[in-house]
C-alpha cells in the first residue's frame, strides 16, 4: 500500500458511498415512468421482452459474487471506502468496475422488460453518472493507494468489459 494516501480526502470520498445506488434507483424509476405515462414506441415484443429478467438475475449475480469476493479479503465494497486490497481475481480479470457493470445490467434489463425506447433512460443515465463521477474518483484513488501494482492492474484490465 502507498502511504502518500491522505485520509483527508474520507470527508470528500463519502459522497461517494451512495451515488450508484441512489442512481440505478432514480434511473429505474425515472425509466418505469416514462415508460407507464410516456412511452414511446415498444422495441421488444412479449415474451421476448421477458429476457430482460434473466440479464436482471445476472446483473444481481455479478454484484453479490463481486461484494463476496471484496468481503472475503477484508476489504472495503464501499465507493467512498479505504481500500486495503487489490482483488484481480474472477471477476475482477474480466472487469474492473464488476459490481457497477452488474448495476448497469439490472438497469438495462429492466429497460429490455418494460420494452419501451423510454424505458431505456435507465442505464443510459446509471452509464453516463458512474463513468463520468464515480469511476474516474475511485481509478484516482486506488492509484494513490496501490501505485504502480494499480497501474499494471489498469492497463490488463478494461473498464467495463
Amino acid at each position: 500500500m502507498n502511504s502518500n494516501y491522505n485520509n483527508d480526502d474520507d470527508d470528500y470520498a463519502r459522497m461517494y458511498t451512495y451515488v450508484p445506488g441512489s442512481t440505478l434507483v432514480a434511473s429505474i424509476i425515472i425509466a418505469v415512468v416514462l415508460h407507464y405515462f410516456f412511452p414511446v414506441t415498444i422495441l421488444i415484443l412479449f415474451p421476448y421482452n421477458l429476457l430482460g429478467l434473466l440479464i436482471v438475475g445476472f446483473g444481481i449475480y455479478l454484484v453479490f459474487q463481486s461484494v463476496r469476493l471484496l468481503r472475503s479479503y477484508n476489504t472495503t465494497t464501499e465507493p467512498g471506502g479505504n481500500p486495503s486490497s487489490l482483488v484481480t481475481q474472477c471477476p475482477y480479470c474480466y472487469s474492473r468496475n464488476p459490481i457497477y457493470l452488474g448495476l448497469l445490467l439490472i438497469a438495462l434489463g429492466t429497460a429490455i422488460t418494460l420494452s419501451s425506447l423510454s424505458a431505456f433512460a435507465a442505464p443510459v443515465i446509471f452509464f453516463v453518472v458512474v463513468n463520468t463521477i464515480v469511476i474516474p474518483f475511485e481509478e484516482n484513488r486506488l492509484q494513490k493507494i496501490f501505485g504502480i501494482e494499480y497501474e499494471r492492474y489498469k492497463r490488463s484490465v478494461r473498464r467495463w468489459l
